[in-house]
């Protein structure tokens, strides 16, 4: 088979599976809507180099509904950790400017175990205290959501043998893979919508606070936050 052939079967195949992955509408939208959110709030940063990696962030979650709507599902899940490593890697990098630097320079790798260290990590108390105490409260549970997502997710980039399962050797339309992959892009939205609101909130002045409704909507559920947005108490 000539190659061009090879590569448009291939094509024809996730065109397939794109046509049937769109029909999650509301799945789809959610998924676009958060890193819709991830961008709105990276532009009210002042730092220019947090701002673009949390830029990045935003396009690289509409990459990854991208590669699991056409049954890439392993690159998918694959990007999401990036995006999860990075977002969060934004907050760190915020109060540790000298490794921000390095890692402009590509002198420095994103260290995991350190952003999300229980005493000095973006989901810690310490780091809370700074910013925003209230948000000790879900501190801990955050932090055991994070690396429990992580987790998951690097099962598919270090390509754990249960991974293979219909997922990364031909391309083929899995609705498991593609609902569980909406699931884990909310997870991991939601993580880094908690951090940034930590790291940054009472940072913002009011105007800026105003025009990021979406805030006090998607984390309603936390009575500090919706209170912070003039909500009721409780």
């Amino acid at each position: 088979m000539k190659i061009e052939d090879y590569l448009s079967d291939l094509n024809e195949k996730s065109q397939s599976i794109f046509d049937k992955s769109i029909k999650f509408r509301n799945e789809l939208g959610k998924a676009h809507h958060y890193s819709s959110c991830l961008h709105e709030f990276s532009e009210k940063i002042t730092e220019s180099s947090e701002r673009e990696i949390l830029k990045t962030v935003s396009s690289q979650l509409e990459s990854a509904t991208l590669n699991a709507c056409q049954g890439m599902y392993r690159q998918a899940f694959s990007s999401l950790r990036l995006a999860l490593e990075m977002g969060l890697a934004a907050a760190h990098f915020s109060v540790h400017k000298l490794e921000l630097h390095e890692w402009l320079g590509g002198r420095y790798d994103i260290k995991w175990s350190c952003i999300i260290d229980e005493n000095n990590g973006v989901l810690s108390n310490r780091f809370a205290d700074a910013f925003f105490s209230e948000f000790k409260v879900d501190i801990v549970d955050y932090r055991k959501k994070s690396s429990e997502i992580y987790r998951q997710l690097s099962e598919f980039v270090h390509g754990n043998n249960e991974t293979w399962d219909n997922s990364g050797i031909e391309l083929i339309y899995n609705k498991n893979r593609l609902q569980s992959y909406f699931k884990s892009v909310n997870t991991v939205s939601e993580i880094i919508l908690f951090v940034l609101s930590c790291r940054y909130l009472k940072s913002f002045s009011p105007k800026v606070l105003e025009s990021l409704e979406f805030i006090p909507e998607e984390m309603n559920h936390l009575s500090y936050v919706r209170e912070y947005f003039g909500g009721p108490k409780g």
